[in-house]
Order: structure tokens, then C-alpha cells, then sequence
């Protein structure tokens, strides 16, 4: 473009205007704005519940990989967890009433290092009897407390029957995704006797299906928590590609409001417009002024509904802890705490969508019949 077409441009899109003239001209994108602020919010919101949801099938189900077997420490990276456990199901008897679930046989050290981070669980006193940890969906259903006692009824695999045991609340931890820990128990393993297997806990972001690759490539029987909890992740992955589509398709439709909004600029400007081609300016070359006018206060609104959108998405985790709170039952299939995690590649995606589709829909607007006729001298 030319100098002039570039200054026109810019009067045109409010600079050294008026604040009014500069919100008149975006009022038209308002929806634009509003829609991409959602967008981007709903996209980082479903990103980190789902990766957090991914985290606590590692922490509260078996490991990120799971061995059947004893194997050389040496082949997983550094930072890598090793525990020995058993699971067997048990009852526990509380004054709130009963509830079956499964004990996990641990070892000391099992709910220290990476697992007693992420669940805020402090130091656990070996010296109790027969110490318990449970989450506080499963505490406040049975009204258990730490230091309180109760029966438990644990299945012991080996002799086929069911003995009984008083154990001690040792701690209880906030529910973080109730699916899962709302019927869990960590219970000592002496209890069981010699474990079932071992858990692998990697560090958060780890190459889980490499890592799993090189530990079978060496002789070791071993299962990822894809697929030992096949259902519930492959019901986050499904649900995840479904969410994103639908959000796609909602950016390409918000897009078309631009070619609205390129008729109310064409509109506003009749008179101008008209001015401009008695001085000699042809059809073509307003149609590119007013094009290139249009994507780029379409930019502004786009980027600006972006910032919001993830302005917004950093008060979520603390949205999520109030309905935690107020309606605990809301989220038993959701994770009740996480931390923002921005899928940036999505992002950009669905903004260049956008984008994409604004050029296409003001180009057609610009030359509808009837926008056209403004054009005609």
C-alpha cells in the first residue's frame, strides 16, 4: 500500500481520534472479542483439568508405568520413583458409616518425594497403629479426622479370607479427583505381606511411552497407566478432540461477523468513500483499503479477546476450589485442583482459523451487490 492508503488506514481505525470514535469503530467486533476471550479461556481451562486429570491416574493409580516384575533401577531416568505395593479391597467402619475400598499396601516412603508433594501430604508417624491416609471426599463421607480410629476389614489374598484390623487416621489429604480417591486407601504394606508388583512414578512431563518401550525392550513386564486405566484415559482423549472441534468451529463462525463489520465500516464511510474516488481512486483500491482495514482492527479484537481469554483462564483454579468447597459432589469426576497449562499450539491454530476466515468473509462481503453499490461512482 501507499503512504496515503496507510494513513487512511490509520484515521480510519481511530488513531488521533476520540475514545468515542475509537469504540465506535470496534463496537462491531465486540462479539468477536467476547468469543475468542471464551475460546481461549475454555481451550487452557479443558488443557490443564486434562493434564492434571492425566497426572492423578500416575499419582492415585499405579504408577506412570507399572512393572510385574524386579528390574535394574538403571534403566529409567533420573528423578524417576520406585515402590514396591499390593492392592487388595477392603471396609473400612467409621462413626460416618462404611464404605468399601481399595487398601494400597505401601512402604514408608511411598507418599514422600513427588506423590506427598502433589498431594500436600506431610510426614506420616510410622509409630501409629496400623496407619491409614485417606482423601477428604473419602473423610468427610465417614467423618474421620486425623488421629481418629476405625475398623478395617482387609481381604487377604493369599489365605482367601477377611481379617479384621483397628487402624489409626494418620492423614488425610485434599481430595484432588474424587473418581479416584474417594475410594482409596493407603494402608502400611507389612499389612499385606510381600508386594504385587512395582509402581514407577516419572517425573511430571516424561516420555512415559519411551521409557515404557526401553523397560519391555529389556525383558520387563510392564504396563503404562494409558493403558492399566484404559476407560478413563481414553475417555479424556476422546472428549478432549470432541471439545476442541466444537471450539474450532466456533472460532470459524465468529469469524464471519467480520464481513459485518466490513459492511458497517463501508457504510459509515459513504461520503468519504465518495470524495475518494471523485479525486481518482478506483473501486479495486478501496476494496484493499477497506479489507486490509477491517483484518486488521478483526487482529486487534482477536489479540485482545487472547490476553482476556487467558487473563480469565489464571482465576480458574481458584473458581474451581469455591465449587469445591460450596458443591463438593459437582465434581466428582473432575479434578477439584490444578495448575494453568497453556496449549499454545491449539491457540495459535484456532487463531489463524480465525483469521483465515475473516479474509475470506470480508473479501466476499466486499463484494456482494450490495456493498458494492456504495463503491460504484
Amino acid at each position: 500500500m501507499g503512504t496515503f492508503d496507510k494513513l487512511w488506514i490509520a484515521r480510519k481505525c481511530g488513531i488521533g481520534m476520540g475514545p468515542g470514535y475509537i469504540l465506535r469503530s470496534f463496537l462491531p467486533l465486540s462479539i468477536i472479542f467476547l468469543i475468542t476471550a471464551i475460546l481461549v479461556f475454555a481451550m487452557i481451562f479443558i488443557s490443564s483439568v486434562s493434564d492434571r486429570i492425566d497426572r492423578m491416574l500416575e499419582v492415585l493409580g499405579s504408577g506412570s508405568i507399572y512393572a510385574y516384575a524386579p528390574f535394574d533401577g538403571s534403566l529409567l531416568p533420573d528423578g524417576a520413583e520406585i515402590a514396591e505395593v499390593a492392592d487388595t479391597e477392603a471396609l473400612l467402619y467409621a462413626e460416618g458409616g462404611e464404605r468399601a475400598v481399595i487398601a494400597k499396601g505401601v512402604d514408608d516412603g511411598y507418599l514422600a518425594g513427588m506423590r506427598g508433594k502433589e498431594l500436600e501430604i506431610g510426614r506420616i508417624d510410622a509409630s501409629l497403629r496400623n496407619p491409614i491416609v485417606v482423601s477428604s471426599s473419602l473423610a468427610d463421607e465417614l467423618c474421620l479426622s486425623p488421629g481418629d480410629r476405625l475398623t478395617m476389614m482387609v481381604y487377604e489374598k493369599e489365605s482367601g479370607r477377611t481379617r479384621p484390623l483397628l487402624a489409626t487416621v494418620a492423614a488425610v489429604f485434599d481430595s484432588v479427583y474424587p473418581q479416584l480417591d474417594s475410594r482409596l486407601a493407603f494402608i502400611p504394606l507389612s499389612i499385606l505381606g510381600e508386594a504385587d508388583g512395582y509402581e514407577i512414578l516419572l517425573p511430571e512431563g516424561s516420555d512415559v511411552d519411551s521409557i515404557l518401550s526401553s523397560l519391555l525392550e529389556h525383558g520387563v513386564p510392564a504396563a503404562s497407566f494409558k493403558s492399566l486405566n484404559r476407560e478413563a484415559y481414553m475417555n479424556v482423549r476422546s472428549s478432549l478432540s470432541v471439545l476442541y472441534l466444537i471450539l474450532f468451529l466456533i472460532a470459524a463462525l465468529a469469524a464471519f461477523f467480520s464481513a459485518d463489520a466490513a459492511e458497517h465500516y463501508v457504510s459509515r464511510d459513504r461520503k468519504d468513500i465518495a470524495e475518494l474516488m471523485v479525486l481518482g481512486a478506483g473501486r479495486g483500491r478501496i476494496v484493499r483499503i477497506y479489507m486490509a482495514m477491517t483484518l486488521l482492527l478483526t487482529f486487534s479484537a482477536i489479540a485482545a479477546g487472547t490476553v482476556l481469554g487467558m487473563g480469565l483462564s489464571l482465576l480458574s483454579p481458584s473458581m474451581i476450589g469455591l465449587v469445591a468447597r460450596s458443591e463438593p459432589a459437582f465434581l466428582d469426576y473432575y479434578v477439584r485442583s490444578f495448575s494453568i497449562s497453556i496449549p499454545w499450539l491449539g491457540i495459535l491454530c484456532m487463531l489463524l482459523l480465525s483469521i483465515a476466515v475473516s479474509a475470506i468473509s470480508v473479501r466476499v462481503s466486499l463484494g456482494r451487490s450490495d456493498v458494492a453499490n456504495i463503491l460504484v461512482p
